[in-house]
């Protein structure tokens, strides 16, 4: 969705989904309770639903209160940083709103939304919230619904209203000793409260919510994660015998395949000396679906290790799992640990295939695409985001180019001081650890990564995305947005079962998006959904999505958004700001397009309403869209916001002229159907010359109108105003009518429809979605009626 330049609307992802903020590990339990020297409160009971309260919370992320526990002294310096980590990852970079307990006073703590970071033996205002709160503390821990939580890494998120103002959101962030070392880092999901053991978690849930009571907790919404993963392994049978034994439901189709090509690559590992230490063998445990893998396991990567065991789903589309899961389950028996960066690579090498495909192929699409690291490149180590899809095959062959510089008799210690622990970030010094000669290894890794890359060249070529021309006729398109949690997002069988919806509604093409998100508007460090946890649109979910659409016929555009707490396009940075945005966004772009060619999305979107970067350095984006031809051979187009289309100066080097289509139709409210088609042909008149200087047609890729009265003249807008359904059918009905002559438009994609029916539907919505709304009929009868509709183009 855009927003104009002169608007600074909430952004998409509402800020209260946060149970998000889950898994930032906080607190100690280790000092007794201290009386509280403060009045009496008045602690008031639920008022208003969830929803309720996200529509009078718009814009509030500005207004948070991060208030830190210094009742322990052992503990309030952790304390205080962490919420300067809230502040600085969640709320913008703001921590001018953090603040110790002893200093927020009633008032502030009543004006708005709050998160509190301590336990209520560490943080006064904890305490004092305590009795109104679901959560009861305990002297070692807390309980949740008469359960105890009570051992040193337990910790509990909690979204929750504010017992103070019942109109404002408070999120409670409290832990035991040592829970401060959880490995989730941020998660976006739809749950209202976490429970987490070591980092891993172990119960949650979401509260009722219903007019008449609000916030209440229901037994059947809450999940004890322990107990199902104990029901789901006390059903799994069990197949094998000596190195490997899989467990699996019955019936499980790769079951047998995984056993036969697991014990024959842990057979070949022993030939390689690297045989299994005395009584040890791999258990490798298999799902029916990756959804089901991140709801018992919260992990919906294809492959993980979990100590020394391997997890493993076969994602739809792939016939037969990686394994290198197996192989690093060996590693792990010998002694690999899960913090040496080189224990996936090792054991892709090792198994010979990486995400659905031989090694080789991975290697050549990204060896000449001219994106393959140096041996000395890939020796390194990053705290900033590294495309996997680059950096794991690389790693792979430096693992094995270490392996075969090294004499017989050392190669096994030579590969395990890679994965002991994580070695150092040089060449030399890795190779140093290794016992081999960087020149040695260097030269040998060249001649790996040509001899793999030829290999698999012809594998690769074969899996390329067949590009979109005008004769393939008219996108009749949808945009489906992610819902933010596992069970309702582009992983789950909710999302298969919408784009089924999106086929019968007369879609020929959607569009799916993954993330980068900057947690502050002034500084260019780039978090990528890749990295997301199952809740996100993490690599596997788009592959899913992508994957589910292919199967029904749907073509796909890969059409990836930044996301920050302003508008995209106002990002505004120093000169070295702007260098180190395009770097870090670059080594995005270029991840996302590779993701795309390997899963033959049909269309690539190279960026999507970044107008402040397109205006300052249009060169630079030359220059990226090269480097995006080179890893991608299907369509390529740029997503313009409506205010900046005819301003961009690069559409020569794309194949269409992409548009979010939010040009005002009207100069007030109106649902004036003259009016309407009049304000939407004069819209569409204005792109028709850029069709015609570049002989590139027009792509609406985003078109839609939010359920409300203002819908017409901002159109860019979805605020949280009373629904106006018969305002957004008459835009909708106005810009299919007005597009009937534009035979220079390529397609239409509207704007959004959730992976989940649960989400944005129905008359009291007024949001942009169209589902269960009268515009609902207007998309499904335009879409049919494009069928066969021509694209054509000229000077």
């Amino acid at each position: 969705m855009t927003q104009s330049r002169a608007a600074r609307p909430a952004p998409a992802r509402t800020l209260w989904c946060v149970p998000a903020l889950v898994a930032i590990a906080l607190g100690s339990a280790g000092a007794a309770l201290l009386p509280a020297s403060v009045d009496a409160l008045t602690l008031q009971p639920a008022r208003y639903t969830r929803e309720q309260m996200e529509g009078m919370e718009v814009e509030a992320a500005s207004r948070f209160r991060v208030v830190y526990g210094t009742r322990d002294p052992a503990t309030s310096a952790q304390l205080r940083a962490r919420a300067m980590a809230v502040a600085r990852r969640v709320l913008g970079g703001d921590t001018t709103r953090v603040e110790a307990d002893v200093d927020a006073t009633e008032a502030e703590m009543s004006a708005g939304p709050v998160v509190l970071v301590g336990s209520a033996r560490e943080n006064a205002w904890t305490e004092r919230l305590a009795p109104a709160l679901p959560v009861r503390f305990t002297a070692s821990g807390f309980r949740w619904q008469g359960t105890a939580y009570e051992k040193p890494g337990d910790a509990i998120s909690l979204s929750y209203f504010s017992p103070l103002a019942p109109r404002h959101f408070l999120l409670l962030l409290a832990a035991n000793a040592g829970a401060s070392s959880a490995r989730h880092g941020m998660l976006w999901g739809g749950d209202d409260w976490r429970i987490t053991r070591g980092g891993e978690l172990v119960r949650s849930g979401r509260f009722a919510q219903s007019a008449a009571r609000p916030w209440g907790y229901d037994a059947a919404l809450d999940r004890d994660r322990e107990a199902e993963r104990a029901s789901y392994g006390a059903g799994l049978s069990a197949s094998g015998s000596g190195a490997l034994v899989v467990r699996a439901p019955a019936g499980t189709a790769v079951a047998a395949d995984a056993a036969r090509r697991g014990t024959a690559l842990l057979a070949r590992m022993d030939a390689m000396g690297l045989p299994a230490p005395a009584r040890s063998r791999v258990t490798l445990m298999l799902y029916r679906s990756l959804e089901g893998k991140g709801l018992l396991a919260r992990n919906t990567r294809p492959e993980h290790l979990d100590g020394a065991d391997a997890h493993a789903a076969l994602p739809f589309g792939r016939e037969q799992l990686d394994l290198w899961s197996v192989a690093g389950a060996r590693l792990m028996a010998l002694g690999a640990s899960r913090e040496s960066r080189f224990v996936e690579s090792a054991g892709a090498w090792l198994s010979g295939r990486l995400e659905g495909e031989a090694l080789e192929s991975a290697v050549s699409r990204v060896y000449y695409a001219r994106l393959l690291p140096s041996a000395a490149e890939a020796a390194t180590k990053s705290e900033r985001f590294r495309s996997p899809l680059i950096w794991i095959p690389a790693r792979a062959l430096l693992a094995r180019a270490v392996w075969e510089s090294a004499p017989t008799p050392a190669r096994r210690a030579s590969l395990l001081a890679l994965v002991r622990r994580d070695p150092p970030g040089t060449l030399d010094s890795l190779c140093v650890a290794a016992g081999v000669k960087p020149g040695v290894v260097a030269s040998r890794y060249r001649a790996l990564a040509d001899s793999l890359a030829r290999t698999g060249r012809a594998a690769a070529v074969l899996r390329r995305p067949r590009a979109w021309k005008p004769s393939d006729g008219f996108q009749r398109g949808v945009c489906v947005a992610h819902s933010v949690n596992l069970e309702g997002g582009y992983l789950s069988a909710r999302c298969a079962a919408q784009l089924r919806v999106l086929r019968e509604a007369g879609a020929n093409w959607v569009s799916i998006t993954p993330f980068g998100y900057l947690p502050d508007a002034t500084q260019p460090v780039l978090v990528s959904s890749a990295d997301g946890g199952p809740d996100e649109e993490s690599d596997e979910a788009i592959c899913e999505a992508a994957a589910r659409a292919r199967a029904l016929g749907l073509r796909v555009w890969l059409k990836p958004h930044l996301w920050t707490r302003v508008w995209v396009g106002e990002l505004r940075f120093g000169p070295a700001g702007w260098n180190e945005f395009f770097d870090r966004y670059r080594e995005l772009a270029l991840h996302w397009a590779l993701l795309a060619e390997r899963e033959r999305m049909d269309g690539f979107c190279v960026g999507h309403e970044l107008s402040s970067s397109t205006a300052r350095a249009p060169e630079r984006w030359r220059a990226l869209i090269a480097d995006v031809r080179g890893a991608y051979s299907g369509t390529l187009t740029y997503d313009a916001n409506w205010d900046e289309v005819a301003r961009v100066d690069f559409w020569d080097a794309l194949d269409v002229i992409g548009v979010s289509f939010y040009s005002p139709i009207a100069s007030a409210p109106t649902r004036d159907a003259a009016v309407l088609k009049a304000g939407a042909a004069k819209a569409l008149a204005a792109l028709e010359p850029l069709a015609k200087k570049f002989g590139r047609p027009v792509l609406l890729a985003e078109l839609g109108y939010a359920a409300t009265a203002n819908a017409p003249v901002r159109p860019w807008e979805e605020s949280r105003e009373a629904p106006d359904l018969e305002a957004q059918r008459a835009c909708y009905r106005a810009v299919v009518d007005a597009l009937g002559p534009c035979d220079w438009v390529a397609g239409a994609f509207w704007w959004k429809w959730f992976s989940s029916a649960d989400v944005a539907s129905g008359p009291g919505d007024a949001s942009f979605s169209p589902r269960g709304k009268p515009a609902e009929g207007v998309m499904r009868a335009a879409m049919k009626g494009w069928e066969g509709r021509a694209v054509r183009v000229g000077r």
